[in-house]
C-alpha cells in the first residue's frame, strides 16, 4: 500500500537539446577501444600500431595506421579517427576524425558507424543532422552494436531524425538491455513503469531497475530505492530502500540525498544500521556485452 511520504523523481530532460554539446559527446561517443584481434589488410603492421599505442608512442601508431588507412583498412581508418579525435600523435582535428570514421563506416566497421552517428547528433566535426545520425546508428545497430540500439531508441522515442515510434524505441531498449547495457535497462524500466510502448508492469519495471542498479547505475539505484520505499512492483522494504538510496546519494545524486533524509525519518536505528551494512557490502557487477 502506498504511504503518504513523497519520494521525488526528477523529470527527464529533453534528450540532446538541453545538454551541452561536450556532454552529449562524452556520453554518446563510442568508448575508445582499439580493436587489434581481427584480420586486417596487414595484421602484423596493425598490431605494431596497436603496440605503439599501448606504450604511449602515439606518433608511431598514427604513422602505421595512416599507411593502412590510406590503403583502405577499415580498422586502421577507425583507429586513425580515434587519434585525431583525441589529438594523440596528430593534431586534434574532429573533422579529420569524422572523415576517417566515415571511410571506416562505409567499409562496414560498426564502431565507426556508431561514432559517425553520434558525431551527427552533436554536430562535432560535421554539420548536425539527426537524419544522418539515425541512418548510421541503424546500420551499427543491425551489425550488433548495443550502444547504437540504445541511442537509436532514444531518437525514436523523441522523434529526432525519424518519426516518433515509442514501441520501436522500447524494442530497441529491450535489445540493448538484454545484452547488458545499463542505460537501456534503466530506460526499459521506465517504459514498464509508465506504460510507454508496453503494457504497464510494475514488477518488470523493478526487474530492469534492479539490473541496472546492480551494475552501479546511479539513476536506477535511486528509482529502485523509491520502488522499495513505496512498495510498487515489489514488497515494501525500508532497509532495501535505504541501501539503494544511500548508494545513489554517495554518487552525488541530489534527489537521492533528499529522499534519503526523508527515508531515515521513517526508520528505526536498527533498520538504518542494517541498511548501511548492506550498502557497505555492495559491489557493482558489470554484465558482459
Amino acid at each position: 500500500m502506498r504511504n503518504n511520504t513523497t519520494f521525488h523523481s526528477r523529470a527527464t530532460l529533453t534528450w540532446f537539446t538541453q545538454w551541452p554539446m561536450n556532454m552529449i559527446r562524452a556520453c554518446l561517443l563510442a568508448a575508445f577501444v582499439l580493436a587489434g584481434s581481427a584480420a586486417t589488410a596487414n595484421a602484423t603492421d596493425f598490431k605494431a600500431g596497436y603496440a605503439a599505442y599501448q606504450r604511449g608512442d602515439f606518433t608511431v601508431a598514427a604513422k602505421v595506421w595512416r599507411s593502412l588507412a590510406e590503403a583502405g583498412d577499415p580498422k586502421a581508418q577507425y583507429n586513425l579517427g580515434i587519434l585525431f579525435d583525441q589529438g594523440k600523435g596528430v593534431p586534434q582535428n574532429r573533422t579529420e576524425a569524422v572523415r576517417w570514421w566515415r571511410a571506416s563506416a562505409e567499409g562496414g566497421f560498426r564502431q565507426a558507424q556508431h561514432n559517425l552517428g553520434n558525431a551527427y547528433i552533436s554536430g562535432d566535426g560535421v554539420e548536425q543532422s539527426y537524419k544522418d545520425a539515425a541512418h548510421w546508428l541503424q546500420r551499427a545497430s543491425e551489425s550488433g552494436s548495443n550502444r547504437s540500439s540504445y541511442t537509436l531508441g532514444k531518437m525514436y522515442f523523441y522523434g529526432l531524425g525519424v518519426a516518433i515510434d515509442v514501441k520501436r524505441a522500447v524494442a530497441l531498449f529491450a535489445a540493448a538491455a538484454n545484452a547488458g547495457l545499463e542505460k537501456a535497462q534503466y530506460n526499459l524500466a521506465k517504459a514498464y513503469r509508465d506504460g510507454d510502448g508496453v503494457n504497464q508492469d510494475p514488477a518488470l519495471s523493478v526487474k530492469w531497475f534492479r539490473r541496472a542498479a546492480e551494475q552501479g547505475y546511479v539513476k536506477a539505484q535511486s528509482h529502485l530505492a523509491t520502488r522499495y520505499a513505496r512498495g510498487q512492483g515489489v514488497d515494501a522494504d525500508l532497509v532495501e530502500a535505504f541501501k539503494w538510496m544511500s548508494l545513489a546519494a554517495d554518487q552525488e545524486h541530489l534527489q537521492a540525498r533528499e529522499n534519503l533524509r526523508v527515508l531515515k525519518a521513517r526508520m528505526t536505528p536498527e533498520q538504518r544500521k542494517e541498511g548501511k551494512r548492506r550498502a557497505a557490502n555492495f559491489a557493482p557487477v558489470r554484465e558482459d556485452r
